[in-house]
């Protein structure tokens, strides 16, 4: 039976043993010399702005023990301790402080970092630092964190019910949605900053007057400040939803308002458009993700604006009465899946005499009459004619009637066979407006930069009506439009760049 026991027993200890020996591998053998130091992927973690009481996304670096022989970091810790506005995450742990912390030679560890700062007390932006302090072998490192911390109003599904004027002393972060009720006016003074989170929108029942000014617009646009890969999200597509109008809300005014990177931009649901639906003066609408404006037999009047980058249309409008006057609607959509843009046809405006409609399960059209108008206005997509041209259907027996007078455009009447109300007059067809810049950045690394700008050599310089630029003296950066030989083409002047001095 003894014997019959210790055949058991064999094969235990020679599991332990082989465990023990596997475990000697020389991994406790940790470098003393103070020589060994530790590197890093970076020597700073920058936030730029961030939300006071709001978590930040985490932001990541590594580090790494380039020596020939294991490293034992003592203490890893915040060198504000639990007051810092920062926390950090060391191999998996998360917390402010961490000891004994082991990197095998020529190997690495993560360490993430991520922010929630206090209230500052304050109106303007905070800046905060902290550092994240390694030591090792009586060796001390560091790696400097900050941050600008921004106090905000926090509004969570918000409805004004009656007349308010917001306040512009502190940005507003948007959960969900802002409604502004039917009987209620919503005046949003210059300089008033909305960040829309994740799924968020605005619907206006009422009516919404945002009137900003050159030196502070208002601005629109997602809530997140990091990066996906080396693109910040500011510039990245549907961060939010968009802002629809409902039938009854009229009288809308927008005046030098930025609003960019949603799901959709503006809409507008069926109309009485013997009524005007919204007046935008002055406003840059860019990189949204299906239509930028969709409008149901609205009366919309537009000047001094720039509208770009959809992944659909830049102007759908579908019955109703437009005018666009010193406009820049140009749609240079960056087709990338990799990224999530989706791919983009780069169509710029849509004409319809007909609103398709689904109710009950059931696709109906109802009909209403069109009347568009564009003045000095240019309109290019970056794609060939059968995409980005100016689409115009035209259904029989109802009314559609558009204008292109002195206007840079993609394609003529000879692309519509159907002349009834279809008149363009002085204008320039299918030549490249030369945009000062679409896209930069070597191949493969593009840097999502656009500046519809004329260039020196633009075809759209100098052959604007000057009876129309009268009504619009200036453009939307307050460049006089009568500087040089005449108005150019479009929301933006040309003008001569400083030349450089070397100073």
């Amino acid at each position: 039976m003894r014997s019959l026991n210790l055949i058991l027993l064999i094969p235990v200890v020679l599991m332990l043993m082989s465990v023990l020996y596997s475990c000697d591998d020389g991994f406790e053998d940790y470098s003393s010399n103070p020589n060994d130091r530790l590197t890093f992927s970076t020597d700073t973690i920058a936030f730029n702005t961030i939300i006071s009481t709001i978590n930040t996304p985490f932001k990541t670096f590594k580090v790494y023990n380039r020596n020939s022989k294991d490293l034992l970091i003592s203490s890893v810790s915040m060198e504000k301790g639990q007051e810092s506005s920062f926390k950090i995450n060391v191999d998996g742990r998360a917390g402010y402080t961490f000891n004994n912390i082991e990197i095998r030679a020529n190997d690495s560890i993560f360490v993430f970092v991520d922010a929630k700062p206090a209230e500052t007390g304050g109106d303007t932006p905070k800046y905060l630092t902290d550092y994240i302090v390694f030591q090792t072998n009586g060796q001390v490192q560091k790696v400097l964190l900050e941050a600008s911390a921004q106090d905000a109003f926090i509004w969570k599904g918000a409805v004004i019910e009656s007349d308010s004027i917001v306040s512009n002393e502190k940005p507003y972060v948007i959960y969900d949605s802002l409604v502004v009720g039917k009987n209620a006016v919503l005046t949003i003074p210059e300089g008033t900053v909305f960040y829309m989170h994740g799924g968020s929108y605005i619907h206006i029942k009422g009516m919404i007057k945002a009137k900003g000014v050159q030196e502070k617009p208002i601005i629109i646009r997602g809530d997140r400040f990091d990066q996906m890969v080396n693109i910040p999200y500011d510039l990245i597509p549907g961060q939010w939803q968009g802002i629809s109008f409902a039938e009854d809300s009229y009288g809308n005014e927008f005046e030098y308002v930025h609003m960019r990177n949603g799901n959709y931009g503006m809409d507008f649901l069926p109309s009485d458009a013997s009524q005007t639906k919204i007046t935008l003066k002055n406003v840059v609408m860019t990189n949204f993700k299906g239509l930028l404006i969709n409008s149901v037999n609205c009366n919309i009047l537009a000047e001094n604006c720039e509208f770009s980058n959809a992944q659909r249309a830049l102007l759908n409008l579908e019955g109703g009465i437009y005018s666009f006057t010193h406009c820049t609607i140009a749609n240079h959509y960056f087709s990338s899946n990799e990224y999530g843009w989706g791919t983009s046809n780069n169509e710029t405006v849509i004409l319809k005499n007909k609103n398709i409609i689904e109710k009950d399960q059931k696709i109906d059209s109802v009909f209403y009459p069109l009347q568009a108008s564009f003045y000095n206005s240019l309109i290019w997509g970056s794609k060939d004619k059968s995409t980005s041209r100016i689409s115009i259907s035209k259904s029989n027996g109802y009314d559609l009637s558009y204008l292109f007078e002195n206007c840079l455009i993609p394609n003529g009447e000879n692309d519509n066979p159907e002349e009834g109300g279809a008149t363009v007059i002085n204008c320039i067809i299918g030549k490249s407006p030369e945009f000062k810049t679409i896209l930069t950045g070597e191949s493969g690394k593009v840097e999502f930069m656009y500046d519809f700008r004329l260039t020196e050599e633009s075809p759209a310089r100098n052959v604007a009506s000057r009876f129309v630029a009268e009504t619009v003296p200036l453009d939307i950066n307050g460049i006089d439009r009568f500087q040089d030989e005449g108005p150019d083409i479009g929301v933006y002047e040309w003008q001569k760049e400083p030349e450089e001095t070397g100073q």
